[in-house]
């Protein structure tokens, strides 16, 4: 079977798309805010001389290969597409999915996408090369959503983390690479797509209308007198300094307990992560960057201040969505003693990649992994939770009742009679619809979603503390 291999991270998101984005994102950290350790213990995974030699002889014993093949070919050869043809084979090899070569017909496409205002969804995919797919594991073929922003058409249109589009506009993504798909999908603002929409053994179309997308890093609010709670969806350049004007307007409302919300933030920049951690911290070890020339590893130690006060008891939220740099965080945390963690394991991306340009190409290779002050593996293993908590999803039994619900009126119906967002209401609709095949828990968060649906984003509450299983066991907690 073919290595899979994820290449693209598509943003549809106002005024950016992002090369490599999401859980796969490329790391780096700015070594310059936080006083690193380096540790000179000698490597002797270090390149040795017998390893440039077997390099030499193999590369020696290409080039024969490919002369043979130049003499004796019958027609002409394009040397270029050999040359990257190998150079994709050189990657392939690693078998490491975080380690590619982008070909030269690729570059443009990554350029193009880099920059640009345009209408767009709301979330973040992944899709395979269309080389890299198995016809076996249909993950490898569709575009996997990896995260949906608040307020964004797709997150008004019900679209979840882990649902698959299928089709855009009726035309098959299988045999699209991802930029092909980003393209069908972005668009005038105003004008609608229609993209088909696979969740577990159920499929359906979602017509949606594309809008600049605005995505907030944080949300933040207090949920009681002195619980507060804040929402990361990614860690980009500015989310520690908005987490700092967050706990600095918290701690004024009285804030004695925190909910830090990580689930399925994908990461972004290492950096940040490490900031937020600063704030709860003193003279703790953040994080080790381990490199194969043990030389360079860095170790990342807390400044003597602490921003926020030891006092204040502190949840992280944390599920199977929760990657890279926000598994950082959470660990680093949850290892020095400074928050427990509640929901379900981590999705396990402890290493750092550099992309960099190549003559016409680019290449991603992975050069470091990330190791957190337990010294336990972040990467292919997540990060343990202290409370094990399952989110709410529609089972299997329930995929076609919530199809059928899906296609109804029946929601429509019932909020136009008991149009006020009140917990009684909502759970009334289980109560007065048993018919549905739904279990009453699940059908609490989707009659809770379509009140949000009909709601300005505004007025709506920033995070659920009737329904929401992981938050209502932060508070027991508390």
């Amino acid at each position: 079977m073919k290595k899979r291999f994820v290449a693209f991270f598509t943003v549809l998101l106002l005024g950016l798309n992002i090369f490599s984005k999401g859980v796969y994102e490329p790391q780096q950290i700015k070594p310059e805010n936080f006083p690193p350790i380096t540790d000179h213990k000698k490597n002797p995974a270090l390149p040795s001389s017998s390893d440039d030699a077997i390099i030499d002889r193999d590369m020696a014993t290409l080039s024969r290969l490919y002369k043979y093949v130049q003499k004796n070919f019958l027609y002409e050869i394009d040397h270029n597409k050999v040359y990257e043809a190998m150079a994709t084979a050189l990657f392939d090899s690693l078998d490491d999915k975080y380690s590619y070569f982008v070909k030269s017909d690729k570059v443009d496409e990554y350029q193009e996408n880099t920059f640009g205002l345009y209408g767009g969804l709301g979330f973040y995919f992944s899709k395979n090369f269309i080389n890299y797919q198995d016809s076996e594991d249909e993950s490898t073929l569709y575009c996997n959503i990896t995260q949906v922003f608040p307020n964004t058409p797709s997150a008004r249109g019900g679209m979840m983390a882990g649902d698959m589009i299928t089709a855009i506009d009726g035309e098959s993504v299988k045999d699209m690479e991802a930029n092909d798909c980003a393209k069908l999908m972005k668009g005038e603002v105003g004008s609608d797509v229609t993209v088909t929409v696979k969740r577990g053994n159920s499929s359906f179309d979602l017509t949606l209308t594309r809008e600049l997308i605005h995505v907030p890093t944080i949300e933040y609010c207090m949920l009681d007198s002195n619980t507060a709670y804040i929402l990361i969806l990614e860690f980009s350049s500015d989310t520690a300094q908005k987490t700092v004007q967050a706990l600095t307007e918290l701690a004024e409302q009285g804030m004695q307990n925190l909910i830090i919300d990580l689930r399925d933030n994908p990461g972004g920049e290492v950096e940040s992560a490490l900031k937020i951690a600063n704030l709860f911290l003193s003279s703790d070890t953040l994080l080790t960057v381990s490199y194969k020339d043990s030389s360079k590893n860095v170790i990342y130690k807390a400044t003597e201040d602490v921003f926020v006060d030891p006092s204040v008891n502190v949840v992280i939220l944390v599920n199977g969505g929760t990657a890279s740099c926000a598994e950082i965080l959470s660990s680093t945390m949850r290892d020095n003693g400074r928050a427990v963690l509640v929901g379900s394991k981590t999705f396990g991306k402890g290493i750092m990649q550099v992309v960099s340009s190549f003559g016409d190409a680019y290449t991603s290779i992975t050069i470091a992994s990330f190791v957190p002050p337990s010294g336990n593996e972040i990467h292919k293993v997540g990060v343990p939770v202290d409370y094990e908590v399952e989110s709410l999803t529609v089972e299997e039994n329930e995929r076609e009742s919530y199809k059928i619900l899906s296609e109804s009126d029946l929601l429509q119906k019932y909020i136009e009679s008991a149009p006020a967002f009140t917990k009684e209401n909502i759970e009334n609709f289980a109560v007065l619809n048993p018919q549905t095949g739904i279990r009453p828990e699940v059908l609490n968060i989707i009659v809770r979603n379509e009140y949000l649906r009909k709601m300005n984003y505004d007025e709506r509450p920033k995070a659920d503390t009737w329904f929401d299983p992981a938050i209502k066991k932060a508070l027991e907690l508390f």
